[in-house]
């Protein structure tokens, strides 16, 4: 256990999916806060699994594949079944992905330096002559940007959905009970679906008001964006988009709100 417990006495909302929440929550626990998990997102398969089949048929007429999230390397493989001897390259975006990527027994070919689809395919572009043919396996909520800026720039990049974002019915009742009671210090979130999905909950029960002393960390910009943009104030957004540097950009908030004589209690 961390000996230096910056986090103690905070109660901390992970909004993850499940499945994904063990490392954030190990996290929060070292650092002396209690985990409070609500998971704003779960992962079905596609509607339109017809739409899937046709692409992997086709699979091996692309010279790359780009998978954007952890979720959509488990899904693309669970879709694929048993896959080729020889796949296309892959692009992955995160560290994460990449470590997903792995575990199922393939290395990635191309993963960025900053882990947001605009800097992943400024830097992709260049690896891409005219006419090379990407697929872009997808969730449903996942944005335009890649697809677009590719076929902008004279290859040829098919989107295929392969897995489906949803908010659990379970969740709601559980978070609107929290907010209600002033037990959650910290909210975290990790993707612009958490965000979303936060404030279909707030807006159908007017909960507004009830947030505003609570402290907001967003993994990435995209995030923080979305949130900013539905009127949340994000204190914390760290430049490494991964979940360990969002919960020490955040402990580096709290001390530094501490030393200057602030609380959040």
């Amino acid at each position: 256990m961390n000996p230096v417990q910056p986090l103690k006495d905070y109660q901390v909302l992970i909004t993850r999916g499940k499945g994904q929440a063990d490392g954030l929550k190990e996290s929060i626990e070292k650092n002396g806060g209690t985990p409070l998990l609500v998971p704003l997102l779960e992962f079905t398969l596609p509607d339109h699994m017809e739409d899937v089949q046709q692409r992997f048929e086709e699979l091996l007429t692309y010279d790359w594949i780009i998978l954007t999230s952890q979720n959509g390397v488990d899904f693309f493989f669970k879709l694929l079944g048993n896959p080729p001897l020889k796949l296309p390259k892959i692009a992955v975006i995160g560290s994460k992905t990449e470590t997903a990527l792995k575990r199922h027994g393939y290395k990635a070919d191309f993963v960025p330096a900053q882990f947001v689809a605009e800097r992943f395919v400024a830097e992709f572009n260049t690896l891409l002559y005219p006419g090379a043919r990407v697929l872009l396996a997808k969730g449903n909520l996942a944005r335009a940007v890649i697809a677009e800026a590719i076929n902008e720039a004279g290859a040829i990049c098919d989107e295929v959905i392969i897995y489906h974002t949803v908010l659990p019915r379970s969740s709601e009742k559980k978070l609107v009970q929290l907010i209600k009671n002033h037990e959650i210090d910290i909210m975290t979130f990790t993707s612009s679906s958490t965000v979303n999905h936060f404030l279909q909950i707030m807006k159908s029960h007017e909960l507004d008001t009830y947030i505003d002393r609570i402290i907001i960390a967003c993994i990435g910009p995209i995030a923080a964006k979305t949130a900013e943009k539905h009127g949340l104030s994000v204190d914390v957004c760290p430049d490494v988009y991964t979940t360990d540097a969002m919960v020490a950009e955040l402990i580096r908030f709290i001390l530094k709100r501490n030393k200057k004589g602030g609380t959040f209690k």
